[in-house]
Order: structure tokens, then C-alpha cells, then sequence
């Protein structure tokens, strides 16, 4: 919790990793990309609408980056943020010389690990309806690297000069008769959309 509302965790894959800099390159939140998370004990649709973030590049090095968000398990710090990417919201982060850093640069560039966001939103900075969020205005806590990202479009995108790339292995849903029925409906309002 913080002065803003509590934190909440949001999930994305790593995007790269740079060995000799010890830097990771990740799209931290995508944009426009629905997911189904889990919000103050109910399981929602939730997006994060582009420019969220605002003007959060000039706080960059103020935020850390941990294993699990366990702040106990920090693992670097933040360099650089890029909330206008129409992607998402892009981070180079620094991972620290340590047996975890070490370990976490080995799994994001063999792809075992995504990125996940804690967050606080207002409440009159978000838009409910009929189990959707849409998130206008979001404040970031901190980076995670995380085994299992909420969003689809939350990845690593770059290790520059990582050892020949691993193909990671497919995402078995923790949830799959959930996810089923959340696209199942999703399918139904595009339908309803293009028609």
C-alpha cells in the first residue's frame, strides 16, 4: 500500500539481455492487451490504456527490480523507462552481480522468466464495466522478473550478446477452464464488434 491506493501486480515477458552490461530489456505493462488478473479478490479483464504511465522516464532509477515481487529478493534497479512505445511501457533495467542476478540473467535469455509490475490506481483513474477494467492512469511501485507473467505482451525483448537463443517452453495456464471462458467471451464482444 502506498499513498496512492494499494499495489497491485501486473505480469509481462522479458524482452532481451545484455551479458557484459548486466541489462535486460522488457516490455514491463503492454498496452491495449486484455488479461485476466485477479484485482482486490475478484478475477477481471484488465487493460492499461497507452500513456498510463504519463511522464514516468524522469523517475526511472528510482524504482527496483526484485524476483516474485519479493522485495527481500532484489535483484537490480531500473535505467531507463519508455512509456511512449505504443507497445507498452519499455524498461532496460540492471541486474546486480549476485547468485540471483547471475541466475536471472541466465533465465531471462533463456526465456524462463517474464516481467511483472506493481502498480496503484486511483479509483477515479480507471473505468469499470461488466467485469473489464480499463486503466487510465496508473502508478508504478516497482519491476518484477517473474516464471509467470499476467499479460501475454509482458517480454523480454532483447540479451544482446546472450549465448545462441533456447526456445522457452510453452505457458501452461495455472487457470485453463478460466482462460477458455474469458476468450470464449472476448470472441463473442469482438464478433459483436466487426458485425
Amino acid at each position: 500500500m502506498n499513498d496512492r491506493g494499494p499495489v497491485e501486480i501486473r505480469s509481462a515477458p522479458i524482452a532481451s539481455v545484455d551479458y557484459p552490461d548486466r541489462v535486460v530489456s522488457l516490455i514491463a505493462a503492454p498496452f491495449d492487451e486484455w488479461a485476466v488478473v485477479e484485482s482486490r479478490g475478484a478475477v477481471i479483464e484488465e487493460s492499461i490504456q497507452r500513456g498510463a504511465f504519463g511522464a514516468i522516464r524522469n523517475r526511472a532509477r528510482k524504482f527496483t527490480v526484485n524476483l516474485e515481487h519479493d522485495p527481500d529478493r532484489w535483484v537490480g534497479t531500473v535505467l531507463d523507462l519508455d512509456p511512449d512505445d505504443p507497445r507498452g511501457l519499455i524498461a532496460a533495467v540492471k541486474i546486480r552481480r549476485s547468485a540471483d542476478g547471475d541466475q536471472t540473467l541466465n533465465d531471462a535469455a533463456d526465456g524462463l522468466l517474464g516481467a511483472s509490475i506493481g502498480m496503484a490506481v486511483a479509483p477515479n483513474d480507471q473505468t469499470l464495466s461488466n467485469g473489464r477494467r480499463l486503466i487510465h492512469k496508473a502508478f508504478l511501485d516497482h519491476i518484477a522478473l517473474t516464471a509467470r507473467p499476467a499479460y501475454v505482451g509482458a517480454e523480454v525483448l532483447e540479451v544482446r550478446h546472450s549465448p545462441p537463443a533456447v526456445v522457452a517452453p510453452a505457458v501452461v495456464s495455472a487457470t485453463p477452464n478460466l482462460d477458455r471462458v474469458m476468450a470464449e467471451r472476448r470472441e463473442r464482444e469482438y464478433r459483436h464488434l466487426l458485425t
